[in-house]
């Protein structure tokens, strides 16, 4: 009897080894456990994934890797550039065929300042260094800064500021000025026909 029960004992420690082989075969992951293989599930030792060996049994299987939502905020669209209508110029009841023409812009008419001036009998500089404009006429000097909506008029040594509606600007290379400044400056007669988008420039 005693021999009996000690080969029962062998044999079940025998058995022990193969069964723990079947639930565990295979090689474990970076988180220490791995998937049943079907002979185990078979066997209903194991019913899928599972850890060992102290390993994560969390039942979690992502990666150690941290997740994390992006804080990068998307870049707003840029405003969208003014709607520009174009404007035919007349100087003496002539047309006059400026590149760019005259247009008008958030309510206000800009024209070609070096093209009307110098039609006008003017000559004009530009200084690209320091964005000025500078016009000369008989004794007459006027200066305009691109961006700036204060122009300066030196007559016979006598130096006098004129205010803009709209600052000087650069349009497709040109420097573009209000309408109204012609007139300040040269003293030239100027309309505006908004209904037919048509300036008029006559000299005096």
């Amino acid at each position: 009897m005693k021999k009996l029960v000690l080969l029962m004992a062998m044999f079940l420690l025998f058995l022990a080894p193969t069964t723990i082989a079947d639930a565990h075969s295979g090689r474990t992951d970076s988180n220490g456990g791995h998937n049943c293989s079907e002979k185990s599930k078979a066997k209903g030792l194991c019913s899928g994934y599972h850890y060992h060996n102290g390993g994560n049994n969390s039942g979690s299987t992502s990666s150690s890797k941290s997740n994390y939502t992006s804080t990068t905020k998307a870049k707003p669209a840029p405003a969208p550039a003014p709607v520009l209508t174009t404007v035919d110029v007349y100087i003496n009841d002539v047309k006059q065929n400026y590149t760019p023409s005259a247009y008008m812009k958030n309510g206000t008419t800009l024209v070609p300042m070096k093209a009307i001036f110098e039609s006008l009998g003017a000559t004009v500089t530009y200084d690209n260094a320091t964005k000025k404009v500078t016009a000369n006429k008989d004794k007459k000097k006027i200066d305009i800064g691109v961006g700036n909506k204060v122009a300066y008029i030196n007559s016979n040594g006598t130096t006098s500021s004129i205010n803009l509606s709209h600052a000087a600007e650069v349009y497709k290379g040109t420097t573009m000025v209000p309408l109204r400044f012609v007139s300040q400056a040269l003293g030239a007669n100027v309309t505006f026909d908004e209904a037919s988008l048509k300036v008029n420039i006559t000299t005096k």
